[in-house]
């Protein structure tokens, strides 16, 4: 329970000071990539060894996605992070808590055991791996733009993500979580971590 409490307190500080912080040194979009990293990365990496259910993260994962909803329909962001008509955030928090609900609904005990990294990589890919994405484009081509570049570094991470995690499999669905991030029409907070966790799930029962 103490971690999970921390583990939340640490979501509240990233969001509400360190990424504030970093927006004004950089801007928002690096603001918004931190949140992704330190805050979804850290928790998805940290919350197998030290609690023992995904229910803290779940349950956290859908009340922000609530949270955050209520406040866009009041008229409401967070200027150094939310943009206008950009609802990253909202499919982030979503993705997040489904991931875990569908995993722990169709296997009730995956926590428990080494299965759990099938959900919680897809996490990681859109956490580190599209955060790691966003931060290099940034400084590379100092615009948004789904360069080269960027998603060689998100390769790059998915692939020692996927590898140290589920071998063979994570390696496979590094490549697709790479590819899902540029797709067009698609936000990348929905399209890296399903189309990557499918793909995963599918590789892990053939291989």
């Amino acid at each position: 329970m103490y971690w999970g409490i921390g583990l939340i307190l640490w979501v509240g500080f990233v969001t509400l000071y360190v990424s504030k912080l970093i927006a004004s040194r950089s801007n928002t979009y690096i603001a918004r990539k931190s949140i992704h990293i330190l805050a979804g990365g850290v928790v998805a990496l940290i919350s197998p060894f030290v609690l023992s259910s995904p229910l803290i993260p779940l349950a956290s994962s859908y009340a922000l996605t609530l949270y955050l909803v209520v406040r866009g329909l009041k008229g409401k962001r967070y200027g150094w992070f939310q943009e206008e008509g950009n609802y990253g955030e909202i499919f982030f928090t979503f993705s997040y808590g489904t991931l875990l609900l569908v995993f722990w609904t169709f296997r009730p005990h995956f926590w428990e055991t080494s299965y759990k990294w099938l959900a919680l990589t897809p996490i990681m890919f859109m956490s580190f791996g599209d955060g790691v994405t966003g931060i290099v484009r940034n400084f590379v081509y100092r615009r948004r733009v789904k360069g080269f570049w960027g998603s060689m570094a998100m390769l790059a991470v998915c692939l020692i993500i996927g590898y140290s995690t589920t071998g063979l499999s994570g390696v496979i669905s590094a490549v697709v979580a790479t590819v899902a991030e540029v797709l067009p029409n698609i936000d990348d907070n929905l399209s890296v971590p399903f189309l990557s966790a499918l793909v995963l799930f599918l590789a892990h029962q053939a291989l």
